[in-house]
């Protein structure tokens, strides 16, 4: 990873994003949205595009980007959080699309495509998840068969399906996980390919403003420089090496939803008057419903904070330590998230006021990049 962004141009980055969203996502947008459970394909790609090129923050500048490290990543993520959750899935989707590239690529293929990603804002898929494997990334049914012609290797005829890929009916690059002859490998497949196809938009319990959906591939042909790395059975070996800083993005995101939802609950105790008195100074709700959530939270950003530095720094995957930050960090804020509703009573439990629709959100975020029982068995 890059050492990372000088102080003051993260804050302007992040301070575009918070304006952008002020103006374009709003409360009565993101619940519409919500209900109709409706991708908001054209605002993702103003926050990917010309309009604003968010995705510019993760890629070197060798290729057209700002050279953002791990430290920069996680505080952008906490930010999309904190606005909504799907949305961010949306972003972060194209985050871990372009892995396999920046991590297993040739020169000339992280010259390519991380080159017309950062100018082209291209939305991007990772196609890893299978029906029948979940976590479980070793137990592959999507297979890459050479295709030879006069002896030579002209290319991969890719066939199977994978499941529960975000941006997997809109992407524009697909980077997929398939089995070679020489082991598990990472292919790059472009939106339009024949053969390759979309199902429904599944029907989520959260981040139902993210589009989540199967990914077919019948027969469909790539080229051998769509072997990253040109070399077969690379593939587990480069989904290993940043699931340390993987991980530690999705432990950002339970970081900002479950503040959010917890700040959400601090406003309104200061205003809501019970038994002569604002809610904000009775211990009976201060103590049990804001304070403990804000210690494990908190607690949690150190631990995302300590990875991002040390992975900035070169001093390895972390995987270990991602797993245990992203495992405190998504069940702290389900249970912030959980208590906020609590906290704000009849209110909570109703679209309008957010905290439900926050939790509904966060859950996913003990799900994916790894359930946390996967995490407790990385970790043990």
């Amino acid at each position: 990873m890059s050492q990372g962004l000088e102080p003051e141009l993260l804050d302007m980055t992040l301070e575009a994003f918070r304006e952008f969203a002020e103006g374009e996502l709003d409360t009565e947008t993101l619940l519409r949205l919500d209900a109709r459970e409706e991708f908001p394909v054209e605002l993702i790609r103003q926050l990917t595009g010309e309009g604003l090129g968010i995705q510019l923050l993760f890629i070197p500048e060798e290729y057209g980007g700002m050279g953002g490290g791990a430290f920069d990543v996680y505080r952008l993520c906490e930010a999309m959080a904190r606005v909504d959750l799907g949305i961010a899935t949306g972003v972060l989707a194209t985050f871990l699309g372009s892995d396999p590239i920046r991590v297993g690529g040739t020169e000339d293929q992280r010259s390519h495509w991380m080159g017309r990603l950062a100018e082209e804002g291209l939305l991007m898929a990772y196609a890893a998840t299978e029906p029948d494997a979940g976590s479980d990334l070793g137990n592959l049914k999507t297979t890459a068969t050479p295709v030879h012609e006069n002896g030579d290797l002209i290319g991969y005829r890719l066939n199977g399906a994978k499941q529960w890929i975000s941006n997997g009916g809109f992407a524009d690059l697909y980077t997929v996980l398939a089995l070679a002859p020489g082991g598990a490998s990472w292919f790059v497949v472009e939106k339009g390919a024949p053969g390759l196809s979309a199902g429904r938009p599944e029907q989520k319990h959260g981040i139902r403003d993210s589009n989540t959906a199967a990914v077919i591939l019948e027969d469909v042909q790539v080229t051998p420089d769509q072997l990253l790395g040109g070399v077969e059975g690379q593939g587990l070996i480069q989904a290993q090496e940043v699931f340390g800083y993987t991980r530690l993005m999705v432990a950002a995101f339970g970081l900002g939803a479950g503040w959010e939802a917890l700040d959400r609950a601090a406003r309104y105790s200061l205003d809501r008057h019970q038994a002569g008195g604002p809610l904000a100074e009775k211990q009976g709700y201060t103590h049990k419903l804001i304070v403990p959530h804000a210690v494990r939270l908190e607690a949690s950003r150190a631990l995302i904070e300590e990875t991002a530095e040390r992975i900035d720094a070169e001093e390895g995957t972390l995987n270990t330590e991602g797993a245990i930050a992203k495992y405190m960090a998504s069940e702290a804020g389900n249970a912030a998230a959980e208590s906020a509703i609590q906290a704000l009573g009849g209110y909570g439990y109703t679209h309008e006021y957010m905290v439900e629709k926050i939790k509904r959100d966060v859950r996913i975020t003990t799900i994916y990049e790894g359930t946390s029982e996967i995490m407790e068995m990385t970790i043990a």
